[in-house]
């Protein structure tokens, strides 16, 4: 009796067999975070992120471990700075956010509140219980109250951040980029992600921001991919706790879309909007914290060269220069205006939402609004557009360190994808081609000898010579 063979996909191409092993990995993690920290909260810090190693390792992402690997340990050195370094409870929102946690002794008394405030407020519904949502079961389930726990909750999102901006981008990234330019792109996007200060210092505190980020690109690939059942819930959830994520999630969406119309429509109804309720001041800081989204913290104040700020006040550096850079490749290269132009588009967009959010705070505080005003505290409020701000970076050196067309020692063009067209061409010519060639250059060989030696009646032996062997060959 014949038996059919069936062929299974290895697990690692099996995408649901992957997701299998990351949630069981993950639920692992977690339970292993509950026994250690329990005992001591430093050492189950250090063995939290021990553990991340490779749960990070099993996601999907380029065939480029240097950059991993580099990413990675910077990351966890500029966490375990911050960790040292950086109160978690920096502000009253922290403070407040922080406050459930030991107000609420169980799990079911934090989750009637939550529900009854939502279902009564709905979208005006306030982020202390919305956001609540997604920690408290983490910090109930732990079974701890010290706020540097948060540090792990974030780290956790931030690596998911960084790996769904590198898997949007490889799906549906498609703006101009050759093969080696597309490495470079991964590899600075990435690398970029995992170590910059500002992601990791609001990884490191007990904020939403991460969270709103993680939610924008998870509503961004939920939407590209056509699921949207999932799409309106996450983003009725997202919307609670961010009442304007549909901006930077639709900014997301018409980068990869590519569609230029829809943007430039969205960038019209932000200005018209602004103008009409902030009038043309609001343009003017519309403009200048579209420029501030690259270089905050402000270099140029002396107090952000603090320890405190140190470290994102050099990144806003590095951004400057980048956006510099950004401005030279949009010049030299036309097929790069596109996304350039599509990227300025959308943080302009962004930088009238925060306008008109930062007016709101000023007005309700009854303070003058005028020329140069934020109103709140845009560094971290721009978190969701970073990965915008990176992949223009990305974009900016991959152009500018492109390889460029080679030539072999015989002059002949050779492409870095393809090697040098001749030998592609003789490649794909069959195969008695090649001893046809040979046998013709013999022949030439001697038509040049007969020539220099007995005039033009040789040259004509030699040729009838050169067809003979030629028929022979062919025979």
């Amino acid at each position: 009796m014949l038996e059919r063979k069936v062929d299974l996909p290895p697990a690692r191409d099996n995408p649901l067999v992957q997701t299998m092993l990351l949630w069981m990995y993950a639920a692992l993690l977690i339970l292993s975070t509950k026994w250690v920290t329990q005992w001591d909260l430093d050492v189950g810090l250090v063995f939290f992120f021990t553990l991340l190693l490779p749960f990070f390792v099993m996601l999907k992402w380029p065939n480029q471990p240097a950059v991993l690997y580099i990413g990675l340990m910077v990351m966890l050195i500029g966490k375990w700075i911050y960790a040292l370094t950086t109160d978690p409870l920096f502000g009253p929102d922290a403070r407040g956010y922080f406050r459930q946690v030991t107000f609420y002794p169980q799990l079911d008394d934090f989750i009637r509140y939550a529900t009854e405030h939502i279902t009564t407020n709905w979208l005006n519904s306030s982020a202390y219980p919305v956001f609540g949502l997604m920690y408290m079961p983490f910090y109930k389930f732990l079974d701890l109250a010290d706020p540097l726990v948060i540090i792990t909750f974030n780290s956790f999102l931030l690596v998911l951040c960084c790996n769904m901006t590198y898997r949007l981008n490889d799906r549906f990234f498609s703006y101009e980029l050759s093969e080696a330019g597309k490495r470079t792109y991964n590899a600075v996007m990435i690398i970029g992600l995992l170590a910059s200060p500002a992601l990791m210092y609001m990884s490191s505190v007990f904020g939403k921001d991460i969270t709103c980020a993680f939610l924008g690109l998870l509503c961004t690939q939920l939407l590209l991919n056509r699921r949207y059942i999932l799409f309106i819930i996450v983003l009725f959830y997202t919307t609670m706790l961010r009442d304007y994520s549909i901006v930077y999630i639709l900014s997301f969406y018409f980068l990869f879309r590519r569609n230029f119309k829809a943007a430039l429509l969205m960038l019209i109804g932000a200005l018209g909007v602004v103008f009409w309720k902030v009038g043309p001041t609001g343009l003017l800081n519309s403009f200048m914290l579209t420029v501030f989204l690259f270089i905050s913290p402000n270099p140029f104040k002396a107090f952000n060269w603090d320890m405190e700020f140190v470290m994102r006040t050099a990144e806003a550096v590095y951004m400057m220069i980048s956006f510099g850079l950004s401005m030279i490749v949009f010049l030299r290269h036309k097929e790069t205006r596109s996304f350039f132009a599509m990227c300025l588009i959308l943080l302009f967009t962004f930088g009238c939402t925060l306008v008109l959010v930062g007016f709101v705070t000023v007005t309700e505080r009854n303070l003058e609004y005028g020329v140069g005003t934020i109103g709140d505290n845009m560094v971290r409020k721009k978190v969701p557009v970073v990965p915008i701000l990176y992949m223009m970076n990305a974009y900016t050196l991959a152009w500018l360190f492109r390889p460029k067309a080679v030539h072999s020692k015989k002059g002949e063009a050779c492409h870095p994808r393809k090697g040098q067209i001749s030998s592609l061409q003789r490649i794909s010519e069959p195969a008695y081609g090649a001893v046809l060639d040979r046998s013709e250059a013999s022949a030439q060989e001697l038509v040049a000898r007969d020539r220099s030696a007995a005039g033009a009646p040789g040259a004509r032996n030699a040729l009838l010579h050169a067809q003979t062997v030629d028929s022979e060959m062919r025979r």
